[in-house]
């Protein structure tokens, strides 16, 4: 009997081991969320089980994963915006359960036409599109990791893509694009596809610093341009995609605070800009007008140092739909205040006669306090008459606003050069300039289908304005007497005024008129569908530039430092001004470019091959007198610029491109001015003989996407440059002046790796570019001849070209967590050396060294709509640093820190980091 007891309780104890095992039985649900027609991961995407606690959110590359999944039935749900919910009954019984969703988009019916819901293309799965399916050769950013990056401008933003690199601003901000290896001159901007006029005095380019990237929905670089496309383009053209009109009520805005961290170390040097006259007297008052010394305030001379305000950055964008959907509005504007700061050290360097080395000849320490004040607005109108035909109103206004302090220690070594250590005397400079630019854009647009839409008909007809002023440039400098003996030590005299004092004023304005028209006809040969295009546009520019110069002169001549400018009588010397001066300038520019082309798909080929021709007509007149070379002049050319573009798909994630393409690149309408200007490093002057630049351009490159949101790609490319510009010093008589030239025939090869790799939440963005280019030149080289005198000579010099660095790179580390709504990102850059500055001495040259720079970002969600974020950049505080690669044996002893026995220091920036904490609100 016992027996029987103890086995049924045994058996008991087993069977409650046994469902208490499986009723405690836990299993791990993964799988993906994927869009159902084109497979990109639905990032976001929430997974739930339905009467549970349990949900998931897909990661970046559409992976979830539910974790302690008791076994049993449950209903499991999928939503996404702008998609179906789907709904599906599931039985947990395995440890281990895998599932793959396909969402399908939701439409709704507007006039009796289907409409399907637009996914935005301000993410980065369209981004990965947008590189997959296009003609050519081309990088996209998208809004969503524009918005999550450390950058606030669109120029530190394109240093994101493979094969850009930036020049800097004297305040160590992102500038100008360098895109494989080709300087700032041989790229061109577009706002929404259409080519904008540049705010500078100087150039043709557009100083991409000076937007705002809250107002993007996206940032493309094509690098192979196709004929439908103006061709003054060798590096690549940067197209800034602006904010669309969403589909439903839109509201987001930002605000946000920081600090430079160099103004932790020293004080903000601040003038009074509200004094400042904004045009000269001569433009004020008339031609015949002579200038008193009542037209000159002194008090934006009076500099004060003060503790540095805090930056602040404020944005608002709102957007909706109206009229059942046919009309789309969006307005956004942006406003940032940023104080800027850079300590530098320059060494003005002179070359050695007996032995073509360098020595220095002064060195400057400098202090720079930018107070910049950036401002964009943009407003964008879309009306779909009916299925077959929209159009688009554009309106933008840009402005950047800098007001420049510089303190400057002169100590000039010249006169000690051989006397031993230092007997330069020293000198203090101040400077107080203010530089306005801003651009204005109206462009009204429209795209029509007829012929059962076989045939595409676009049009825009546009208006631009740019403006820069830089009002009332003052600079003065005090002579203190102090000076360094033999022995080194301080001497003292008394601190005098400097007898002279300039103030100068320089405006420019460039206005485009421009018509663009496009026609595709889509037809069929045989079992071969072809795309014939054709169109082109005419574009009539306007170009004033005004340039007066006043000169100061102290009453009497010698007056000693008081410490304080207001406390010294002046005369004016100079009245007019400089009414003849070649800068005051007008010039006026049409281009007219048609094309043709064909695109056949051929299989899995696609092939676009096309004509353009481009007809340049540009003539200026200077105020300069008769006796002046290139006072007036002009040019009249016609190019003809064939290309050809393949890409072979093998499969969907596969895209092997192959592109030839001829393009040019037209010198800066400032470069061909015969004038003479006094700058902050060197003398300059024009050179109205300049010859555009002509090239051949080759590229290959393979694509690879396994997801969605990754991709491999790997690319070569080569061009021929034949009349490359480059600005170089050259000598004429005792002085030497920096002056655009050509130089001969220059060849560019490289190579690019680009990576872009998720691992559910953590991500990896990392490419690598190698450039390598070669020109050679003349030189001059110094030296003694057999007889011990001292002479020169012509010698070739091969080097690369101006801007270009052999190597650079750009990796970030990504963490993105969307269930806590965490996004992290810290991304470093490297730039390879790179020559900034051609000499006219054998190699002479001036590098700027290579370096990395480090940013960081990071933003938490809070609530539904709320994200706090912070943005760090420059966070290893790299300088900027320039040599000449060759030693000083000349007067080493001038600067006894520096290392001068392989290489000779000319520079050196120092920065610091920056910090912006803030707060968005989305709706």
């Amino acid at each position: 009997m016992r027996k029987k007891l103890l086995s049924a309780s045994l058996i008991s104890l087993l069977l409650l081991v046994l469902n208490c095992s499986l009723t405690y039985a836990q299993s791990t649900i993964r799988g993906t969320v994927l869009d159902a027609e084109t497979s990109e991961p639905l990032t976001g995407a929430t997974i739930l089980l339905v009467g549970t606690n349990h949900f998931a959110i897909a990661g970046l590359d559409g992976s979830f994963l539910l974790r302690n999944i008791s076994y049993g039935e449950y209903d499991i749900q999928i939503s996404f915006i702008s998609y179906k919910i789907t709904e599906q009954n599931i039985s947990v019984d395995t440890d281990d359960l895998t599932l793959d969703f396909r969402l399908e988009r939701e439409s709704q019916l507007l006039d009796m036409l289907e409409v399907t819901a637009r996914r935005s293309l301000r993410t980065e799965e369209s981004a990965r599109t947008l590189e997959r399916t296009s003609d050519a050769v081309k990088n996209v950013i998208d809004a969503r990791s524009i918005s999550q990056s450390p950058d606030v401008t669109v120029a530190n933003v394109v240093q994101r893509i493979s094969g850009v690199s930036l020049e800097r601003s004297s305040s160590g901000d992102g500038q100008h694009a360098i895109v494989r290896g080709m300087d700032k001159r041989y790229n061109y901007t577009l706002v929404n596809g259409i080519k904008i006029p540049s705010p500078s005095t100087r150039d043709r380019y557009v100083p991409l610093d000076i937007f705002p990237s809250d107002l993007l929905d996206r940032l493309e670089v094509t690098k192979a341009l196709t004929p439908d496309m103006e061709g003054d383009a060798i590096g690549g053209v940067i197209d800034m995609k602006m904010r669309d009109a969403p589909d439903r009520l839109s509201i987001s805005a930002n605000i946000g605070g920081g600090y430079s961290q160099i103004f932790t170390g020293r004080d903000f040097l601040r003038f009074n800009r509200d004094v400042v006259s904004v045009t000269s007297p001569r433009v004020e008052n008339g031609a015949d007008y002579r200038a008193t010394l009542d037209d000159f305030p002194f008090e934006n001379l009076d500099f004060r140092e003060v503790n540095a305000p805090l930056n602040r950055t404020y944005g608002l964008a709102v957007g909706n739909r109206f009229f059942d959907n046919k009309m789309g509005l969006i307005v956004a504007g942006s406003y940032q205040q940023n104080y800027r700061g850079t300590n530098s050290l320059f060494y003005e360097m002179d070359v050695d006669r007996e032995g073509n080395n360098p020595f220095f000849d002064t060195v400057q320490s400098r202090e720079f306090s930018v107070d910049q004040n950036r401002t964009g607005f943009h407003s964008k109108i879309d009306y779909r008459i009916n299925r077959n035909h929209k159009i688009d109103l554009y309106n933008a206004y840009i402005r950047l606003d800098d007001a420049i302090s510089i303190a400057r220690v002169d100590t000039n070594l010249r006169i000690g050069r051989s006397a031993g250590p230092g007997t330069g005397r020293i000198t203090y400079r101040y400077r107080s300039q203010q530089q306005i630019q801003n651009i204005i854009n109206t462009t009204l647009q429209g795209e029509h289908f007829f012929l059962n839409r076989r045939l595409n008909a676009n049009w825009s007809a546009v208006y631009s304005r740019a403006k820069q002023d830089d009002p009332d440039m003052a600079e003065f400098q005090v002579l203190t007497g102090a000076t360094r003996n033999q022995n080194g030590e301080i001497e003292q005299e008394r601190a005098l005024v400097d007898r002279d004092l300039v103030r100068r004023w320089s405006k420019n304005s460039d206005q485009d008129l421009a018509f663009y028209l496009n026609l595709v006809y889509q037809t069929q040969i045989s079992t071969i569908p072809i795309e014939l295009g054709t169109g082109g546009m005419t574009r009539f520019k306007d170009r004033r530039n005004d340039f007066n110069s006043y000169l100061l002169r102290l009453s009497p001549n010698t007056q000693p430092w008081e410490g304080d400018i207001m406390s010294h009588t002046w005369n004016v010397v100079t009245t007019t001004g400089t009414p003849t001066d070649p800068l005051n300038y007008t010039s006026d520019e049409q281009v007219t470019g048609v094309y043709g082309q064909v695109k056949a798909y051929v299989k899995n080929v696609q092939i676009l091959t096309g004509l353009r021709v481009e007809q340049t007509d540009f003539s200026w007149i200077t105020n300069a007198p008769p006796t002046v070379a290139g006072r007036i002049g002009s040019f009249q050319y016609a190019d003809y610029l064939p290309s050809i573009h393949f890409r072979y798909s093998p499969r969907n994630d596969i895209n092997v491109r192959l592109s030839y393409f001829e393009s040019i690149s037209r010198p800066n309408f400032f470069e061909v001015i015969p004038y003479q200007i006094i700058e902050e490093n060197y003398q300059e002057r024009g050179n109205p003989f300049l010859e555009r630049t002509q090239a051949k351009n080759y590229d290959l490159r393979f694509e690879y996407y396994p997801t969605m949101l990754d991709q491999i790609m790997v690319a070569f490319f080569f061009k021929e440059i034949k009349n490359p510009i480059e600005s170089a010093l050259a000598i004429d008589g005792q002085r030497i002046y920096l002056q655009p030239n050509n130089f001969g025939t220059a060849e560019n090869i490289g190579a690019e790796i680009d990576v872009t790799k998720y691992f559910r939440n953590i991500g990896l963005r990392a490419f690598y570019t190698f450039t390598n280019s070669e020109i050679t030149t003349s030189k001059i080289f110094r030296f003694r001849d057999e007889n011990n005198n001292l002479t020169s000579r012509q010698v070739s010099q091969t080097r690369p070209l101006q801007g270009q660095s052999r190597h650079i790179s750009n990796i970030s580390f990504l963490y993105k967590n969307q269930r806590s709504g965490t996004d992290a990102q810290i991304s470093g850059v490297y730039t390879g050396q790179r020559i900034i500055s051609v000499s006219p001495y054998f190699e002479n040259d001036i590098w700027q060294r290579s370096f990395w720079q480090v940013d960081f970002s990071i933003e938490q969600q809070f609530f539904e709509n709320y994200v706090l974020y912070l943005k760090v950049n420059n966070i290893l505080n790299t300088p900027m640093r320039a040599d000449v690669k060759r030693p000083n044996t000349a007067n080493p002893h001038e600067a006894p820190y520096l290392d001068t026995t392989r290489n000779t220091l000319v520079r050196e920036d120092f920065y610091q980091q920056t910090w912006m904490a803030g707060i968005k609100y989305s709706f």
